[in-house]
């Protein structure tokens, strides 16, 4: 087995920090990034399949072969390159991945679920990134025309709702579309962070130790202590120039946002991820 048939799979709930982690890594001599997510990659052949738990026992060889040439080519890797991914709903089917690289080696990156949620909550109210949707449009194979077709429906859905957006952003865990229209967004993006975190956490146990890496968000930016282990754990050489890069990329976000959220809407979302807050030993009051 080559480094190459050895993915580093970042694995964490959409708005922890994943993005970032993605591009510090990329730096590292030998390894390449898929530049932004690609669900449509992971769905191919799956487009009407109602959420992103994908199932195993579907999965075909040409899928596999699909979704590893289309990732290293939209990664613009060497034939012995590493490949870093990180599609954000690959948190709610780690197993799933797993069937595709059964080698990869996953860095599940937790961020505190209540500065998740405020994230999220900004992100679902946003308009589209045009630009950002072209460029995907762009990179995009003919054989994923299918997952535009949905796209294209949630956003009219969303759009006939008075949003800027679609109806469902983000990764999409079984029930999400049942909830809008019919719970706070305060309530589905906390849900969003629930089902990623704990979905993940249970499908990694399941995964050899030596293949899988958990780091905090909050650890991350704090100082490079956290980094430096990581880039010791996935045996990346060179570690200083990752680091310096690291160094002049990092920087701390206002953190406890979500205080400023609505009354009812930190009712809201404590009510769904308090437990978990727990689990992951988040303190909270």
């Amino acid at each position: 087995m080559t480094d190459a048939d050895s993915p580093i799979i970042l694995i964490g709930a959409a708005r922890s920090g994943t993005k970032f982690l993605r591009d510090v890594l990329r730096v590292a001599d030998g390894h390449g990034a898929v530049p932004y997510d690609v669900n449509y990659v992971w769905r191919y052949g799956f487009e009407q399949h109602p959420n992103d738990l994908l199932p195993v026992d579907g999965l075909t060889n040409k899928q596999i072969a699909f979704i590893r040439k289309t990732l290293r080519s939209l990664a613009s890797l060497g034939i012995d390159e590493v490949l870093i991914e990180k599609t954000v709903s690959n948190t709610l089917r780690v197993p799933f991945v797993d069937a595709v690289y059964p080698n990869a080696r996953y860095v599940h990156l937790i961020r505190d679920g209540r500065d998740v949620t405020e994230s999220a909550m900004r992100q679902w109210l946003a308009p589209p990134n045009w630009a950002a949707l072209f460029t995907k449009l762009r990179g995009m194979p003919f054989s994923n025309l299918g997952y535009v077709f949905w796209f294209a429906k949630n956003f009219i859905s969303g759009m006939l709702k008075g949003q800027k957006g679609g109806n469902v952003w983000g990764p999409r865990f079984d029930g999400i579309d049942a909830l809008v229209g019919q719970k706070s967004l305060a309530h589905i993006c906390a849900m969003q962070w629930r089902k990623s975190v704990e979905q993940a956490t249970q499908d990694l146990a399941n995964i050899p130790a030596e293949r899988v890496f958990e780091i905090r968000y909050e650890d991350l930016v704090k100082d490079d202590t956290a980094i430096t282990n990581l880039l010791t754990q996935l045996e990346i050489k060179d570690i200083d120039k990752v680091v310096n890069y690291w160094r002049d990329k990092v920087h701390i976000e206002n953190t406890a946002r979500w205080k400023n959220l609505p009354t009812k809407d930190q009712a809201d979302m404590m009510n769904v991820i308090g437990d978990t807050l727990k689990l992951k030993d988040y303190d909270y009051v």
